[in-house]
């Protein structure tokens, strides 16, 4: 907005009697001190925090800048405020956030009217003292700024009840402020404070105090005399007591010592009757005091990441607890009953906790003993001869290939119990690694199988070891160098250790003499024995139910069977169901798949079943030299066992196939036929030119899995243009209507590790389409940990000339630069436009930091809630009318680009 235009403005505002004006994310540098002519003002918005709004990475109301976590505000860019502002007698909301002021005006103190003062992320260092002579100022914010010291005369404002400086460099509390006569809530988080002054125990009103993130060792006693307090915040602090004065705390209703170094605690803090919520996580409690089922309030007790032990089952006696999260514990309970470990799950529900130790304590719970053993790796490699060798002693030097995959199971002695591990055996072809990703579970041992006689890159050891992170999370591996009699295992040990520490041993062996098959066997039993699962402590009845899934001669069975199944061997609740259905889904015992909308209403699944039936049409050389890649019914009927794939359950197996993104139904045919890109040719086709300018874009791997080009067909198939892709391939377009405006070539090297996009056709709506094909990539991309990938972009005019890390040109832009010099060329490319081929400049500045899979918490102001600020997997890209971070106006399926695109 010009300042013709603020003047405009002002004008028709002090004509119409406006009581509130907006002029926020206007991009001013300087307020007209005509703006003191609004007498009638009662909100003026000069910048404000976008809280509904989400920032670069999906969270709402943050983004990630410098490596800090800061509010997404809507200000402009004001160094000062016009002395005119005191003239705005009925103001009573002004909110000034993201402008760089410095200071709040002096002048603003005389706004006798005024209730609410924001001004979040406005870079001040001080507070004016003359904030203390605003006569109705109810709530004032300040978060986010560079304070140091909360000026004494504040205590003075006789209707201040919220004083919000988090996230500030405040030292010291001043005692004074206890003075504040209606001063309810404080909020001090996030600062360099060391004590708590005993004298905000005389503070009349207060209610909440957060003084979380902060270096704070004590809590004084004296606090306890706070009578009205009802929430007390100490997270993350250094505190190792929590006082038995506490108790004392009448009104205490919601108590967080979270991250602090508190060992123990005391039974006194029962007598805090009005108790509801206790938050001590990752301390270093070890014992959970019986005296605590006095707090018959307590309604959140979360104690995860101690080191607690035993749970005393009268904690079950609790009237009014609703959450309990133990989780993280050196416990020997499941986590199908405590939940998950992933902080972003909820923990295991009350009732089944206690249920569990109600059982335990009747002795109706045994161990698991039970753990899953998977081998990996390429294919001839000698996964299958292993196996040969490690449960039964013996080798076959013509041992056939594994098609697609082959379970057993495998009874080993650890710590004095017998244990019995499920071994699954991959195939190492080409076409079975796309499907393996989904058998991979965590809370497994992995053996990644080598040959010795080929290199570290032939192996694809890092591409396996991708494969397991990805997928298997921290599980152990141990890296298995076989046929060693031949030559020995020559790999970089300390930098693959060093990079993925999760590698527990590096054996080498030779099933033809079974040489270091025993050392193999030991290394195995020690992992087992690490794996803490294993020993979990479930009830006899889950036990009965999975004995009798197992003794049956069936290969699926309906989930009311499963109920029904559960019901006769009391386990009647639906959570306890799905836990228990849960658990021998990552054994690997049964596939079920609760989350789809098909998939989850039939079956509870041997996954032998399923495994045998996709490989074989995976394996059909009809499907791959003949058909390729289309399946129709015919084959399905050809190819499986009417026996054990009979016609109706078809269907099941494609729906299966789909939800794995292994194919997808070919539109407009009378008769369901399906494309398994994986089975496509290698061959690209003739007609894969485009014409005219491109927009290209590249994606470089350091592991490039083998599932992401035929996933992105998949995802992608609605748009395929003339029913071309090939194996590593495939040509879109994008229409509207029947008329075609862009057509795209991605194009994968599978050696080099690249991929490539090349967009073609109108210039108005090219940006548009490859924004969308990225999307779909960002998807793919998400579904792996740690995936190294890089974004480039090609040289304008030099399509010869190495090409542009994108990021590195996004953070030059960031950093001011408005050229990138190219010396081999003797040029200087202009970032700004070049970038605007790509992304318009708002979803520039918004992605410029962008980082992906971050979980923090984060302190509101509003009292006692703690926004849990976590980044989804997956893309930010927003479409719909209005404002879009891609750039485009994008109406259902149409684009519409509104700046000029680059091409080259």
């Amino acid at each position: 907005m010009t300042q013709d235009e603020l003047l405009a403005l002002i004008d028709q505002a002090a004509e119409e009697g406006w009581t509130e004006l907006d002029l926020s994310g206007q991009g001013l540098t300087e307020l007209s001190p005509e703006i003191g002519k609004l007498t009638q003002l009662e909100t003026l918005i000069l910048g404000q925090w976008e809280k509904k709004k989400r920032g670069p990475q999906g969270v709402e109301g943050f983004e990630r800048i410098n490596n800090e976590w800061l509010p997404l505000v809507s200000g402009n860019a004001l160094t000062s405020l016009p002395a005119a502002l005191g003239n705005l007698r009925h103001l009573k909301q002004l909110d000034i956030s993201g402008n760089p002021l410095v200071t709040v005006p002096a002048c603003i103190g005389k706004l006798t009217q005024l209730e609410n003062l924001t001004a979040i992320r406005a870079s001040l260092i001080e507070i004016p003292e003359t904030l203390g002579q605003c006569p109705s100022l109810q709530s004032l914010d300040l978060r986010f700024n560079q304070i140091t010291t909360i000026p004494e005369a504040l205590a003075q404002s006789p209707s201040l009840q919220l004083l919000n400086l988090g996230n500030n460099q405040i030292t010291i509390i001043p005692e004074v402020l206890a003075q504040s006569p209606s001063l309810q809530l404080l909020h001090l988080f996030n600062n360099q404070i060391t004590t708590i002054p005993e004298a905000l125990a005389q503070s009349p009103s207060l209610q909440l105090l957060n003084l979380s993130d902060n270096q704070i060792t004590t809590i004084p006693d004296a606090l306890a005399q706070c009578s009205s307090l009802q929430s007390l915040y100490l997270r993350n602090n250094q505190i190792t007591t929590i006082p038995d004065a506490l108790a004392q705390c009448s009104s205490l209703r919601s108590l967080d010592l979270s991250d602090n170094q508190i060992t123990t605690i005391p039974d006194a803090l029962a007598q805090c009757s009005s108790l509801q919520s206790l938050y001590l996580s990752d301390n270093q409690i070890t014992t959970i005091p019986d005296a605590l089922v006095q707090c018959s309030s307590l309604r959140s007790l979360n104690l995860r990441d101690n080191q607690i032990t035993t749970i005393p089952e009268a904690l079950g006696t609790l009237p009014q607890l609703q959450h309990l999260d133990l989780r993280r514990n050196p416990l020997p309970i499941s986590p199908e009953i405590l939940g998950p470990p992933e902080l972003h799950e909820p923990p295991g529900k009350v009732s089944a906790i206690f249920n569990y130790l109600r059982q335990l304590h009747s002795g109706k719970v045994k161990p698991l003993n039970e753990a899953k053993l998977l081998l990996v790796g390429q294919g001839s490699v000698g996964k299958t001869s292993l196996v040969q060798r490690l449960l039964r002693d013996r080798f076959n030097s013509r041992e056939p290939q594994t098609d697609g995959l082959n379970v057993e199971s495998w009874n080993i002695h650890v710590n004095a119990k017998d244990v019995r591990l499920n071994v699954w055996d991959f195939g190492g072809q080409e076409i079975y690694h796309a499907t393996h990703q989904f058998f991979l579970t965590k809370r497994s041992l992995y053996l990644l199988v080598c040959n010795c006689r080929t290199s570290e890159e032939e192996n694809r050891i890092e591409y396996w070891l991708k494969l397991i992170q990805s997928f298997g999370g921290a599980s152990p591996v141990i890296i298995v160098g076989n046929k060693k009699d031949e030559q020995p295992l020559d790999i970089n040990r300390k930098a693959l250790r060093e990079k993925y520490p999760n590698i527990q041993a590096i054996l080498e062996t030779s099933c033809e003499t079974g040489e270091g098959i025993d050392a193999l066997k030991a290394a195995i039993t020690q992992e087992v024995g690490k794996l803490h699962d294993v020993y979990n402590l479930l009830p006899l009845s889950w036990f009965e139910v999975k004995e009798q899934l197992e003794a049956m001669q069936r290969d699926f069975i309906t989930y009311n069977e499963y109920i029904g199944i559960c019901y006769r061997n009391d386990i009647p609740e639906e959570h306890n169901q799905e836990q228990l259905i849960g658990l021998l889904h990552n054994l690997g015992l049964v596939l079920n798949f609760r989350e789809h909308p098909i998939l989850q209403s039939t079956n509870v699944l041997n996954p032998d079943w399923v495994t045998q039936g996709i490989y074989a049409l995976l394996s059909d050389e009809t499907l791959k030299t003949q058909s390729k890649g289309i399946l129709m019914d015919d084959d399905l009927s050809r190819v499986l066992s009417p026996e054990r794939y009979p016609a109706d359950r078809h269907r099941y197996l494609t729906e299966l196939m789909q939800e794995f993104q292994l194919c997808f139904a070919l539109p407009n045919c009378p008769n369901p036929k399906f494309l398994i890109p994986g089975l496509l040719p290698k061959d690209e086709p003739d007609d894969t030119s485009l014409r005219g300018d491109t927009l290209e874009f590249q994606y470089h791997y350091r592991i490039l899995p083998e599932s992401i080009v035929s996933r992105f067909i998949v995802l992608s198939h609605e748009k395929i243009h003339n029913q071309t892709c090939w194996r590593s391939g495939v040509m879109l377009a994008y229409r509207e209507g029947d008329e075609v405006f862009n057509i795209a070539r991605i194009r994968a090297d599978t050696e080099d590790k690249d991929i490539f996009i090349a967009v073609s056709g109108r210039e108005n709506t090219r940006r548009g389409f490859l924004s969308l094909i990225r999307d779909t990539f960002t998807k793919i991309h998400n579904s792996f940990a740690n995936l190294e990938v890089t974004e480039w972009v090609p040289v304008p005019g030099h399509p010869n000339h190495p090409p542009l890390d994108y990021q590195e040109l996004l953070g030059l832009e960031a950093m001011g630069e408005l050229e990138y010099p190219i010396g081999k060329l003797r040029i200087k490319v202009n970032l700004r436009q070049l970038l605007d081929g790509y992304e318009p400049l708002e979803a520039r500045q918004r992605q410029q930091l962008k980082e992906r899979g971050l979980d923090i918490e984060y302190r509101d102001g509003a009292p006692g809630v703690h926004i849990h600020v976590q980044q989804e997997n997956r893309a930010t890209h927003q479409y719909g009318e209005g404002n879009n971070i891609a750039g485009d106006k994008v109406m259902g399926d149409k684009i519409g680009t509104q700046t000029t695109t680059h091409t080259n």
